[in-house]
C-alpha cells in the first residue's frame, strides 16, 4: 500500500506518465472494440486531442459526451482531459428538457454523440443555444438532416491528426461539469478539478487494486463509478480495464471468468441482482477477489461466502469524492467505512453542532487543500455559497457513526422520518424490507399523520413473478425492525419513479398521500407499540 502523490501530481498527464514509464506496452483497456496498450491509449488520446483543437476547441472549453461505453468513449474522456479541455458527460437516457438543460447550461459548443442518440438532438436542436459542432460516433449519416444547423463530423475523423504534443496540467484546472440529477430540481452541473478527479478515482491509500489487477467495468462511463472509479482508477494503479457495454446479471460471472478478473466496483443494486439469481454449484468457482461496493450488499457475509471473495465498502458524491473506504478485513453490514486521509467530517445537528456518536446528523466535510472537493456549482452561485460555507461542504447526507467510527449512511436529510419522538432512516427501512426473498425494491416515505410528526409508508416493488401479502411482509418487518420503523402503510406498484440516473422521485411518493390502493396495518388490527403488539 503506497500513499498518493502530492496534490500538484494528481492529474491526468501524472497518471500516464507513470503508466507510460513503467509499463508501456502492457494491455491498458480491453473492449468490445477492441484493446489498447498504455503508450496506444495515450496516442489515441493525443490524437483526438488534436482533432477537437482542429475544430476550433480551446483550453478550458466544455465539450459534451453522449456516448455508451466503448473504448472510443475511453479515448474521447482521456482526450478532452490531456488537453485541458472540460469534459461534460451526458446521462444516455437523457431526453428533451432534461437534454437540452444539460448542454445549454455547460455552454458546450461540442457534442461526441452516439449515432442512436442523434434524432434526440433533433427533437431540441431548435432549443440549442450554444451547440455548434455535433461529431457522430457510428454513422454519420444519422446526422444528415442537421447539417444545415451544425457542423456534422464523424468521429474517425477526431483520431486521424498527428497526436497533440502532451500539454502540462494545472491540478487546479478544471476537469469536468458533472451533472448531479437532482429528485426536485434540475440537476447541477458540479466544477470538478484534476486534483478532484485524481482523489477520487484513486485507491492508492489501500491494498488494492495494483498493477497486474483486471478490473471489470460495467457502469456507465457518465457515471463517477464507471468513469473515475473504473477506468481512471485502473490507469492510475497500471491495471487492465475491462469495459463492458453495461451490467448484465447473466453476463457478469462467465466474463469475470473468461478475462480473470480480479477487481470490480459496483452498486449496492447490483450485488442484490446477483445474489437474488439462481444459486449454482460453480458461484465460487471465479477469480474476482474483490468487490467495492456501494452501498455494500445487504448480506455482506452471504455474498462473500457464495462467491468467494472480498468485499470493501466505499462512500462518495460528485460535490466531494470520496471520504470513506472500508477495506476488507474489518468491513461490517451498512458501513460504508472510516474517514479518508486529508479530509475531515464531521456530523452536525440543524444548529451546526456536533453530535455524538450513534445519533444522525448531516455530514460536513473539509478537505486539507481546497482542490480536493468541487470548486462549486456551474451558473448557480447561490446554491454554491448554500453548500461551500467557510470550506466546508454541506453534504445533505444524514449518517451516524459507531464507537469504532464507523460511518454509516442514514439517508438524505430532507428523506429522513420522525414518528413518535424517534428519528427514522428511510434508507435504512428500506434496506430490511429489500431483505425480504419476493421484493426487488422498495421506497420509504413520511405521510401526514393524524397525530404529529410522520407516518412511514412504503411503496414495494415485488420481483418478476410474485405476489407479496402485506400482512406477511408486516410479520416479516416486525421481526427484523425496532416496532416505531415498522410501516404503517404498504403500496404496491410495478416500479418507482426515478430520475433519469436512477434515483427515486420521493417527493411523488410523498406526495400521492394514501389513497384507497394503499394498504393500512393499523385498519387490519396490527398496532405496535414497545412492549410489543
Amino acid at each position: 500500500m503506497t500513499n498518493l502523490p502530492e496534490v500538484p501530481a494528481r492529474t491526468l498527464r501524472a497518471a500516464y506518465d507513470r503508466a507510460l514509464t513503467e509499463s508501456p506496452d502492457t494491455v491498458a483497456q480491453l473492449g468490445r472494440d477492441g484493446r489498447y496498450t498504455f503508450a496506444e491509449s495515450h496516442d489515441r488520446s493525443l490524437r483526438i486531442v488534436a482533432g477537437l483543437a482542429g475544430l476550433g476547441t480551446a483550453r478550458q472549453e466544455p465539450v459534451a459526451l453522449l456516448l455508451d461505453n466503448s473504448l472510443d468513449g475511453v479515448h474521447a474522456w482521456s482526450g478532452t482531459g490531456l488537453g485541458g479541455m472540460v469534459e461534460v458527460p451526458v446521462n444516455t437516457a437523457y431526453k428533451g428538457a432534461f437534454l437540452t438543460h444539460i448542454l445549454n447550461d455547460s455552454g458546450a459548443r461540442t457534442l461526441i454523440c452516439e449515432d442512436a442518440y442523434v434524432e434526440r438532438i433533433a427533437r431540441v436542436a431548435g432549443d440549442l443555444g450554444s451547440l455548434r459542432t455535433l461529431v457522430v460516433h457510428g454513422e454519420v449519416a444519422a446526422a444528415d438532416g442537421l447539417r444545415d444547423r451544425f457542423r456534422v463530423v464523424e468521429f474517425g475523423e477526431l483520431t486521424t491528426p498527428e497526436p497533440a504534443a502532451p500539454l502540462s496540467l494545472d491540478p487546479a484546472e478544471l476537469m469536468a461539469y458533472m451533472y448531479t440529477s437532482g429528485t426536485t430540481g434540475l440537476s447541477k452541473g458540479v466544477l470538478i478539478s484534476h486534483a478532484h478527479a485524481y482523489t477520487y478515482a484513486s485507491r492508492e491509500d489501500q491494498a488494492r487494486p495494483v498493477a497486474g489487477d483486471r478490473i471489470l467495468v460495467t457502469l456507465p462511463l457518465f457515471h463517477l463509478a464507471g468513469q473515475w472509479y473504473g477506468v481512471y482508477q485502473a490507469l492510475i494503479h497500471r491495471a487492465l480495464c475491462v469495459l463492458e457495454p453495461s451490467f448484465s446479471v447473466s453476463r457478469f460471472w462467465p466474463t469475470v471468468r473468461e478475462h480473470g478478473i480480479t477487481v470490480t466496483v459496483m452498486l449496492g443494486a447490483m450485488a442484490e441482482l446477483l445474489q437474488q439469481a439462481e444459486p449454482t454449484p460453480e458461484d465460487a468457482d471465479n477469480p474476482l477477489e474483490l468487490a467495492i461496493m456501494a452501498p455494500l450488499a445487504s448480506d455482506v457475509d452471504g455474498f462473500r461466502n457464495r462467491f468467494g471473495l472480498d468485499l470493501a465498502a466505499v462512500y462518495g458524491m460528485s460535490e466531494i469524492g470520496a471520504v470513506l473506504n472500508g477495506p476488507p478485513e474489518t468491513v461490517v453490514g451498512g458501513e460504508c467505512g472510516f474517514p479518508r486521509d486529508g479530509y475531515e467530517l464531521k456530523l452536525v445537528d440543524e444548529a451546526g453542532q456536533e453530535v455524538a456518536p450513534g445519533t444522525i446528523g448531516e455530514l460536513w466535510v473539509r478537505p486539507e487543500d481546497p482542490l480536493l472537493v468541487m470548486r462549486g456549482y456551474h451558473n448557480l452561485p447561490d446554491k454554491t455559497a448554500e453548500t461551500l460555507v467557510d470550506g466546508w461542504v454541506h453534504t445533505g447526507d444524514a449518517f451516524r457513526t459507531d464507537a469504532d467510527g464507523r460511518f454509516y449512511f442514514s439517508d438524505r436529510m430532507k428523506d429522513a422520518l420522525r414518528r413518535r419522538g424517534e428519528n427514522i432512516s428511510s434508507f435504512e427501512v428500506e434496506r430490511v424490507i429489500n431483505e425480504h426473498p419476493d421484493v426487488y425494491e422498495s421506497a420509504v416515505v413520511a405521510v401526514a399523520s393524524e397525530l404529529t410528526e410522520d407516518e412511514i409508508k412504503a411503496v414495494v416493488v415485488p420481483r418478476e413473478g410474485r405476489v407479496l401479502d402485506p400482512v406477511e411482509l408486516t410479520r416479516f418487518l416486525i421481526d427484523r425492525l425496532p416496532y416505531f420503523m415498522v410501516p404503517r402503510y404498504l403500496e404496491f406498484a410495478g416500479e418507482l419513479p426515478k430520475t433519469p440516473t436512477q434515483k427515486v422521485h420521493k417527493h411523488v411518493l410523498r406526495d400521492s398521500g394514501v389513497g384507497a390502493d394503499v394498504w393500512d396495518r393499523e385498519a387490519e388490527g396490527i398496532v405496535l407499540r414497545r412492549s410489543g403488539r
